[in-house]
């Protein structure tokens, strides 16, 4: 018939979307009508991938804002909730008309797509967390039985519900289509970031058996991001039929690879990076002001996000110390008294926190309602840089040597008497040197 496959994907919505959806009990005009009952409100689509939750009970834990301050109605099993009206002047009406946990119906992830790609959900932001996986062998796989791995219909890692037809709708496919005309897109949580623990290296030295990756490339781990992935299955044509497009030239993004990888120049439709709302998980307040930031740019009454984020897209006003520079035991380190055990009040540093590498305002914000938190009689793990866990374990040892001249940092290691010799402090500066971003796996 001469058909594209968004032409036949909007004929069949027609007929086989809204017969599925009358079954659920929720018609395609029904979903519209609540994303639309106010005046160009702004929607949050929140995906959940390779996830095991933990983002979105931070999310709802948020306290300052709360999920109430900011959010004008959300969406429970297909039912509407109207919470009060957002205490921030001119915020205006912020809608969450996605989320997997709180409306799972399978029908409704297409639903969605298809509204979000129709236009019909502008301007909306897309919340990705959990990691995506390499459901279309780009990487080589073992051979099995004298067979190569090779991508095949209905075999996969990750579904993100089902389409009309009965057939899964990929967490690639859903996420990849949402990038297409999404104002913004926020990755939380360290495997949304860079991948984290279901993208170990085994030491830095090989990939999971799923090549699992974040949104943005780990450059410590030689991970590439999501949106590289998807631009180099496009141009080796390996899903055709789902991956139909070159991500970045669709943004009008320019492909470069230089550091700390090509999925960092991405931009979305808004003219932004993806921004890493990184930590395993990230505290309540930290995703809830983050989306805030965003939409108070949307709505041109705050200033650019893109502007205040470090090298690895990460919001400054929440990344742009050292865990270390932000914690109460900071005292102790600078005299070099260490705790010799967990429980002691000293400086955790010799018990194998990893404040010093990492970035966090965990110490100082606490976790909930400001109280609690992992560096609050643990040790930081590094959870929300790149490289993690892969690059920071065994957590609870001793770190390898300080850079110099970082002096204060030397003295404070020799006091703890956790210098280990020269050929270790050779190794930890090696390891911990950023190596340009190369495809070690090849077809």
């Amino acid at each position: 018939m001469g058909l594209t496959r968004r032409e036949f994907l909007k004929l069949s919505g027609v007929t086989a979307l809204g017969t599925t959806l009358a079954l659920s009990g929720l018609s395609l005009d029904e979903l519209r009508a609540k994303a639309q009952d106010s005046d160009q409100p702004i929607n949050i689509i929140w995906t959940g991938n390779g996830w095991c939750g933990g983002n979105t009970i931070a999310f709802i834990d948020a306290m300052n804002p709360s999920l109430e301050n900011v959010f004008t109605g959300v969406y429970f099993d297909d039912k509407a909730i109207t919470l009060r009206q957002p205490s921030i002047s001119d915020l205006g009406n912020v809608n969450l008309v996605y989320h997997p946990i709180l409306m799972p119906q399978d029908s409704m992830a297409y639903a969605t797509m298809e509204m979000a790609l129709n236009g019909e959900l502008d301007p909306y932001v897309l919340v990705v967390e959990g990691t995506l996986f390499d459901e279309f062998a780009l990487y080589p796989r073992d051979v099995y039985n004298g067979v190569p791995y090779t991508y095949k219909k209905n075999q996969f890692w990750c579904s993100a519900g089902r389409k009309p037809d009965g057939s899964v709708l990929l967490c690639e496919e859903f996420v990849f289509n949402l990038m297409k005309k999404a104002y913004a897109v926020a990755a939380t949580g360290a495997c949304a970031t860079y991948g984290g623990i279901p993208a170990t290296t085994n030491g830095l030295g090989k990939r999971s058996p799923t090549y699992a990756m974040g949104m943005l490339d780990d450059p410590y781990r030689g991970i590439y991001g999501f949106p590289y992935y998807a631009y180099q299955v496009y141009q080796k044509d390996l899903a055709p039929d789902i991956i139909d497009e070159d991500i970045f030239s669709v943004t009008n993004s320019t492909v470069n690879t230089s550091w700390p990888g090509p999925s960092y120049h991405w931009k979305s439709v808004g003219g932004l990076p993806i921004i890493a709302i990184a930590a395993d998980p990230p505290a309540g307040d930290w995703i809830m002001k983050t989306l805030l930031s965003i939409v108070l740019y949307a709505r041109g009454i705050g200033p650019n996000p893109a502007d205040d984020l470090d090298v690895f897209n990460r919001p400054k006003f929440f990344y742009g110390n050292e865990t270390h520079q932000n914690c109460p035991r900071a005292g102790f380190f600078s005299e070099g008294v260490f705790a010799y055990e967990f429980g002691d009040p000293q400086c955790t540093y010799s018990l194998g926190c990893k404040g010093t590498e990492a970035n966090s305002p965990a110490p100082r914000l606490g976790w909930l309602g400001g109280v609690g938190g992992c560096t609050r009689g643990g040790a930081c793990i590094a959870c929300t840089a790149p490289g993690f866990p892969d690059l920071y374990e065994p957590f609870y040892a001793p770190p390898n040597a300080p850079t110099i001249p970082s002096t204060t940092l030397f003295a404070a290691a020799a006091a703890a008497g956790i210098i280990v010799g020269v050929g270790s402090y050779a190794f930890s500066r090696r390891r911990r040197t950023p190596p340009a971003l190369k495809q070690t796996e090849k077809r």
